[in-house]
Parts: C-alpha cells; sequence; structure tokens
C-alpha cells in the first residue's frame, strides 16, 4: 500500500510506501496517509524525509570513534588539547576505536571505569577526554546524546594529602642543588664556561610564584616587568618550535599576572645578566623550548642528592607555593588568582595540607 502525493519540494509525482498488505490493516494505511497528507500541506516531502534519516542512521554506522577524533574534533579543539586528548584515547580505548559513536554506550564506558587499576581521579581525568570528544560529536550531529549523562564518576579523596616541600626537605633540597651545581660546574670547565645551568633558578621561581613546569617553559623574556615588579603568565599565544607547536601557555587559557618576591625578582635578574638570553627565560641548551624529560632528568639527578627520591616531584614545587600562602593566612581568593585555578574547590586543598596550620588551630582552643 502507497500513498501517492505531488512533492511540495520539487514538483515531481512520488509515492510513499505505507507497509505490505497483510503486514498493516487498511485502518493503519489510512492513518498513516492522513499523517503523510498533513506533512505534504506543510510543505515538507515525506519521502524525502525517509531518506533523510536513511543518510543519518549510514552517517552515524560509518562516524567511528577514530575518524572523528582525526576528523572534525580536530576542527573546533585547541591543537594541544587535541593532541593530548587524541593520546590518551588511543591508549587506553584503542578497542573501541573501529567502533561506530552510536555503538559506544554507557555501559561500556562505567565497566571501563569501574575497572580502571589506577587511582579514581586518573581515571575519572582519562574519561573527560571521551566525556569531551563525545559532546563535540553531539554539537556535529553524529549523535542525538551523549551517553555521558548515565556515567558517574568515580568516588575520589578530595583530602587526599597533596605533596609538598616541608622547610626540613627545602633545606635538603638546596643542599643537593650544591651537590648538583658542583657536578654542573665541573661539566662547564669542559664547555669552556660557555653553559649556565637553570635548575636552580628555575626551582626558585616555581616556588616562589607557584607557575607550572610548561608556564615556566613557556615563559619569555619580555613576559618579566622588572619595573612594576610582576610576570604575566600569558594564557594563550602560539610559539613554535622543533619540538612542537604549542598555542596554549596556561592549563585554564587565562593570563593571570604574579607579583615578584625579592627571592624571585633577584633570581631571574641575575639569571639573565648571566645567560644573555633575549626570548625565553629558560631554554635548552639548543636556545629552544626545552620539553619535559630535559628538565626531570636534572630534576631527578637534584632530588636524589637530596635525598628526597620518590617524596616529591617538580609539580610539587607549585603546591609549596600553595601550602606557603595557606600558612601565612591569605584568603583563598588570591590564592586562586594568583595560581590560576578556575574553582576555589581545588584551591581550598591547601587549607588542609599544613599540619603547622592545624596545630595552631588547635593551640588557639587553649584557655577558651
Amino acid at each position: 500500500m502507497v500513498y501517492e502525493y505531488k512533492s511540495p519540494v520539487n514538483g515531481t509525482n512520488r509515492k510513499h510506501p505505507l507497509g505490505r498488505h497483510g503486514e498493516v490493516t487498511v485502518e493503519q494505511a489510512k492513518t498513516m496517509a492522513k499523517a503523510s497528507a498533513g506533512e505534504v500541506a506543510m510543505g515538507n516531502d515525506p519521502q524525502e524525509k525517509k531518506h533523510e534519516r536513511r543518510r543519518e542512521i549510514q552517517k552515524q554506522r560509518q562516524n567511528t570513534l577514530l575518524a572523528f577524533l582525526e576528523g572534525e574534533y580536530r576542527t573546533v579543539t585547541p591543537k594541544a588539547s587535541a593532541d593530548a586528548a587524541e593520546k590518551n584515547i588511543k591508549k587506553y580505548f584503542a578497542k573501541w576505536l573501529n567502533k561506530p559513536l552510536v555503538n559506544i554506550t554507557a555501559f561500556d564506558m562505567t565497566k571501563w571505569l569501574n575497572n580502571y587499576p589506577g587511582a579514581p581521579s586518573g581515571g575519572n581525568r582519562i574519561m573527560n577526554d571521551l566525556r569531551g570528544l563525545l559532546t563535540k560529536a553531539v554539537a556535529a550531529g553524529y549523535l542525538e546524546k551523549t551517553p555521558m549523562s548515565e556515567v558517574k564518576r568515580l568516588r575520589e579523596d578530595k583530602n587526599k594529602k597533596i605533596k609538598y616541600l616541608t622547610r626540613e626537605y627545602e633545606q635538603r633540597l638546596m643542599a643537593g642543588l650544591d651537590e648538583y651545581d658542583e657536578y654542573r660546574r665541573k661539566l662547564d670547565k669542559q664547555t669552556e664556561g660557555k653553559y649556565a645551568d637553570l635548575l636552580r633558578p628555575l626551582i626558585m621561581v616555581a616556588v616562589n610564584t607557584g607557575m607550572r613546569k610548561g608556564e615556566l617553559l613557556n615563559l619569555k623574556v619580555n613576559d618579566i616587568d622588572f619595573a612594576s615588579g610582576v610576570i604575566t603568565v600569558v594564557g594563550m599565544g602560539e610559539h613554535s618550535d622543533d619540538y612542537q607547536t604549542r598555542k596554549t601557555r596556561t592549563k585554564s587559557l587565562q593570563t593571570r599576572y604574579i607579583p615578584m618576591n625579592d627571592t624571585s625578582a633577584a633570581v631571574l635578574n641575575d639569571w639573565l645578566h648571566q645567560t644573555g638570553h633575549t626570548e625565553l627565560v629558560f631554554p635548552n641548551t639548543a636556545g629552544r623550548r626545552a620539553c619535559d624529560k630535559f628538565i626531570d632528568r636534572r630534576w631527578y639527578w637534584a632530588r636524589e642528592a637530596a635525598g628526597l627520591t620518590g617524596k616529591i616531584d617538580f609539580h610539587g614545587l607549585r603546591h609549596t607555593f600553595g601550602t606557603r600562602l595557606a600558612e601565612l593566612r591569605v584568603d583563598l581568593v588570591t590564592i586562586q588568582e594568583l595560581m590560576g585555578h578556575e574553582s576555589l574547590d581545588v584551591t581550598a586543598k591547601y587549607l588542609h595540607t599544613s599540619p603547622e596550620r592545624k596545630h595552631l588551630a588547635i593551640s588557639a582552643l587553649t584557655g577558651y
């Protein structure tokens, strides 16, 4: 049984199938014919709509996770973010890469999360990459809705102790740096005094500004205003070299301004005077942006010399900055602005870190 009509779209005579005799009753066919007539009256072509639905289904079936990840996803995602997401998705969701997006279910993702072997925070961060991709797939029309709305994040310990330098550890690190510098001075003799090591000034600036490793490595000389005593940590800005292209300079993409104390100002002034750098403040030996491994090798060497192996990584220097501010009872909003946190919830963890703060709080009750 068919419904014959003249297409309001192109004026051609068309036939719209209503169903086979025996599978569809006459009454059902009449009802469907009336619905189709209503569509025609409103200027729609029922048969064309049917073809559009088929094309959409075919499009969804053909668009796999891998195809979208390497294709349209990159056209609407900053390069640095897309690179990081692609690396994680290909590593952790390799079995799903050739799956159509519509076949990736909330059940699949919940099962993956529940079987994630690492810390809950790690599993949630990895899943966030997939979450962002599927959200953009909805915007692109490949999915009607994201299944992520049905996926519950793993519970995290929000009060988990962060690693930072206690006063004792800080003294030990400085002693380790003395040993490291002695080693570098011996090396410097072999290079005829042409090389200045960046580890000590990098560490001193990190502890006194709270800047992330990547922000320090992207820092340019013209980002430092010694006259006003302020460092500008640029949120967006292209920086290209042989290592990689980086369009993002901060994690939040927001520019922030960090006042320099006497220590950070003196360290930076001495370092730039010593090296004569005019572009990047902390480049590698070739004058280009240093990679993480370039810094990490030096950091691990100094950390081992200080006897702090396994106790703290370079990011712990940023935590040290936040903890010191909290110990000085600086308000949370100021700490948030200095560290570039998007949420006060992230900043608040520094209030739970220092044992000294807790001891002071309890001591204040004496005689109350």
